[in-house]
């Protein structure tokens, strides 16, 4: 019985600052606890509360929750790396340049390569290179099956019976999203 279970909500969110005190916590069945968080939402705009509440709902499930929070919510300042320095900043990798491994650059060769890549010269170059038709087919092409066979995968329904489809290549008529346990 699904819709009868009893979720404790924070009604300060931990992602927010939340604190697990009982004077922070309401008890919400799971209807009322995704109905929360779409409201904070709605209200906040923040991710978590988008994905808790689709997650709740049923509209999404586990696994692009986490994919989700891997990927778009670590992106700009959500990044914890976000604005600081590569931990191998200004170590060449072991055969580029013929350098052994850990060999730092020095201070002229980093200056040199910072103003050959900052000239119109370069940046004109770069782009003709990734402009080219051809090469983004190849790396395109190279790339097809070299992720898991969940990639672009969803679940869906028909109201009667659920299965797991190619986005795109799901029966007419199904509606994405699995049933709801009664």
């Amino acid at each position: 019985m699904r819709k009868h279970t009893i979720h404790n909500h924070h009604i300060i969110p931990r992602h927010a600052g939340g604190t697990d005190d009982p004077v922070n916590l309401v008890e919400l069945t799971v209807a009322e606890h995704a109905q929360a968080h779409k409201d904070l939402y709605e209200q906040y705009g923040r991710l978590e509360d988008k994905l808790a509440w689709r997650g709740l709902a049923g509209l999404i499930d586990t696994a692009e929750i986490i994919y989700t929070l891997q990927s778009v919510g670590m992106k700009g300042d959500r990044n914890p790396m976000y604005g600081k320095p590569a931990p191998n900043r200004g170590v060449k990798r072991p055969g580029v340049g013929g350098r052994k491994t850990g060999t730092k650059w020095s201070a002229e060769e980093r200056k040199s390569k910072e103003l050959m890549r900052e000239s119109k010269e370069h940046k004109d170059k770069m782009a003709a290179v990734y402009a080219d038709p051809k090469r983004n087919k190849k790396i395109s092409d190279g790339k097809k099956g070299s992720v898991g066979a969940a990639k672009n995968k969803r679940w869906f329904n028909n109201t009667v019976e659920e299965k797991y489809y190619t986005i795109g290549e799901e029966p007419q008529g199904w509606s994405r999203g699995r049933l709801s346990k009664k």
